[in-house]
């Protein structure tokens, strides 16, 4: 239903491109970003980008 990419604050910078991104799960309907303080497996401050391949009606039933 989605793809979550998890990018490093350092690297979010104009030097850096992430508009390459493989979406294996097919079509996009939406995109969701929201920032992360870190996590076990993720210690370092990032960004969570959300490639919902569900409408948002959809996405409201799946998340719960």
């Amino acid at each position: 239903v989605s793809t979550i990419y998890m990018l490093p604050i350092k690297d979010l910078n104009p030097d850096k491109r992430f508009d390459n991104l493989a979406v294996p799960g097919g079509n996009v309907d939406h995109v969701d970003v929201y920032y992360n303080a870190g996590h076990p497996g993720v210690p370092e401050p990032h960004v969570h980008v959300v490639l919902w391949h569900v409408p948002v009606a959809d996405e409201a039933r799946v998340a719960k």
